[in-house]
């Protein structure tokens, strides 16, 4: 995909050089705060392959991953004709990303004094029909998050109309509308360190305050084909910019290791597929004619939808052996991110 946009862009140069008169560029540096968060949920996994023998239940474990960072970004565009190609780069400059979530549904626990002697249960309830499982662990911790997105675009302009004010004749502006087709990328890599975890329904042994080593590793990625429409308008020196995209086929890959499970480590990957909605507006003032100040607001949701494969090898804490478990289960991943961009942007042209 990195080789295709190269190549894009270089056809484009080639072809802008060739074929206008003029063409225009466009780099614009900023800075901004990326909020939201990365979910996944999974369950329905078989009662032949569950380590538990649970029925399928879903959600049986629900981890929200925050987000909360700053970070630099760094577009580009260039523009010959009715033909634009943009391209950005978006990393994060803090790692702090606020407490991960983690719930768990339907835990098995033993009980010496169960309604039918000492064994295995699980608390639930039951309409007849329907059987809810309570929410027997919930913990926080605190994460550390390196993010990466980038993304390439090429525009047609659809069509242009000038307007001019009814109450300032000297007031003229611009409305142009824009297709566009890109390609989106981001990446996460948190690590989670225990604050503390509690058994809502009180299930005894799992009141744990954590030590300070890393417990879960998480590493998601989303690839992102999408179309958008664009409309932007100006007006002496101020232009806004609104646009609306929709990806049909969003792919997301996500690796978990849970490190302090017993038996454990858990290792985690799944892959799910679904579709994105994406929003942004970007408003802008001109300086000079070739310096302008902006803000930008980027939104972004994605919901998907696969499955997890999971796996425990063999091992021993000193006390216990187990031997190797694999199981799969359903998987859902949403993520709901917000960016806000400032951004001081410079742009010049090139003449034959």
């Amino acid at each position: 995909m990195k080789r295709c946009c190269v190549l894009l862009f270089a056809m484009f140069l080639c072809m802008g050089s060739t074929a206008y008169s003029r063409v225009e560029f466009e780099i614009t540096p900023g800075a901004g705060y990326l909020i939201g968060d990365n979910t996944y949920e999974i369950g329905d996994a078989p009662a032949e392959l569950d380590p538990w023998g649970r029925e399928p239940y879903f959600p049986i474990s629900r981890l929200e991953f925050l987000l909360g960072v700053w970070v630099a970004s760094l577009d580009a565009r260039v523009a010959a004709g009715r033909w634009a190609l943009s391209g950005g780069v978006r990393v994060n400059i803090d790692d702090k990303a606020g407490n991960m979530r983690d719930y768990d549904w339907g835990i098995p626990f033993w009980d010496e004094d169960g309604d039918e002697g000492p064994g295995w249960y699980v608390y639930e309830w039951t309409d007849g029909e329907h059987t809810w499982y309570a929410l027997d662990i919930e913990s926080k911790s605190k994460t550390e998050v390196n993010a990466l997105i980038w993304e390439a675009k090429i525009d047609y302009e659809l069509f242009t109309h000038h307007y001019r004010s009814p109450y300032d004749t000297s007031d003229r502006g611009t409305i142009r509308g824009y297709f566009g087709l890109g390609y989106e990328h981001r990446a996460f890599e948190y690590e989670c360190r225990l604050i503390r975890q509690w058994s809502p329904s009180g299930i005894p042994g799992y009141d744990y305050t954590g030590d300070g080593a890393v417990g879960i590793t998480y590493d998601v990625s989303y690839s992102i084909p999408y179309a958008e429409f664009t409309l932007a308008g100006s007006s002496q020196r101020l232009s806004i910019a609104l646009s609306a995209g929709f990806s049909p086929f969003v792919t997301v890959r996500d690796e978990d290791v849970h490190l302090l499970r017993t038996p454990g480590p858990i290792y985690a990957e799944g892959k799910c597929t679904g579709n994105a909605l994406k929003a942004r507006a970007d408003i802008r003032y001109d300086i000079t004619s070739r310096w302008s100040v902006g803000v930008l607001m980027d939104y972004l949701f994605i919901r998907t939808s696969g499955e997890q494969d999971n796996a425990v090898y063999a091992g021993t804490d000193g006390e216990a052996f187990w031997g190797d478990e694999f199981w799969t289960t359903d998987e859902k991943i949403t993520a709901r991110q917000a960016l806000f961009t400032f951004n001081v942007r410079y742009r010049f042209g090139l003449s034959r």
